[in-house]
């Protein structure tokens, strides 16, 4: 008689986002149980074994980067830099707008959905060349067609992984306006909550607008506001939105 080793069962992790906590990256994942674990976001393979499986579930991915004549490259290095501070941040600011809004506007729109997209909303530009990413220059057209697709390739890499179909759409279209003159158009397949799609936009600009980067320096609060409020004024961000923000930046971004 041969005793067999009894088949371990699979464990399988869901990717929900990324944190940062005393100066190092985590993962947050959900297991086959539903408990939310921390990975550590030093564990270079096995952020790189998770983002491959989310790019082999789905061929669109592999068609995109074909397409745009993208070298397949899983960049973890800009990941870590976007959850330990970009994406962290985004989200802080996204819930605390969504926390000023009018009980009417906060009723479109759940917390937990503006919590799991503002975490994960920029996780499309791991698979952007880093040469774009860091470019220390304004990119020219092509390198800001190929930039602007990470939002495609979010919605793509997390859209096999059983997330909410909401919180997929605002990550989709997280660059999207009121105009509508935003990116990627929108079709009649994809219908985001106007008013979350605004939560997530205005914290996203503010979050980027107040971090230094490659090209140019930090800015302040006041014109950082002030950039934004032109947009109001153009009509591309929700006034009562843009004022959530103000009641936000004056309690909390010192």
């Amino acid at each position: 008689m041969f005793l067999t080793k009894p088949r371990r069962k699979r464990n399988r992790s869901r990717l929900m986002g990324a944190v940062q906590i005393n100066n190092t990256s985590f993962f947050v994942c959900k297991n086959n149980e539903g408990q939310i674990c921390l990975r550590t976001g030093k564990e270079e393979n096995l952020q790189k074994a998770m983002l491959q499986k989310m790019i082999d579930l789905n061929p669109s991915i592999k068609k995109i980067l074909h397409d745009y004549k993208i070298k397949p490259n899983i960049d973890t290095k800009t990941l870590k830099e976007l959850a330990g501070g970009h994406m962290n941040e985004t989200c802080k600011i996204a819930i605390g707008i969504h926390s000023m809004l009018s009980e009417n506007l906060k009723s479109k729109i759940s917390k937990n959905i503006i919590k799991e997209a503002s975490m994960l909303h920029d996780l499309g530009k791991v698979l952007i060349p880093s040469k774009i990413i860091n470019k220390p220059a304004k990119l020219n057209l092509k390198e800001r067609e190929i930039m602007n697709i990470h939002s495609i390739l979010g919605y793509e890499l997390l859209k096999t992984q059983k997330i909410n179909l909401e919180t997929l759409e605002l990550i989709r279209y997280h660059h999207q306006n009121l105009k509508h003159t935003g990116y990627p158009a929108l079709n009649c397949d994809h219908n985001p909550s106007d008013i979350g799609v605004q939560i997530i936009s205005t914290a996203d600009k503010y979050s980027a607008l107040r971090e230094a980067r490659v090209y140019r320096r930090k800015l302040s609060r006041i014109e950082s506001i002030l950039i934004l409020y032109k947009e109001v004024l153009e009509g591309k961000i929700h006034k009562e939105v843009y004022n959530a923000l103000i009641e936000y930046v004056k309690a909390f971004d010192n």
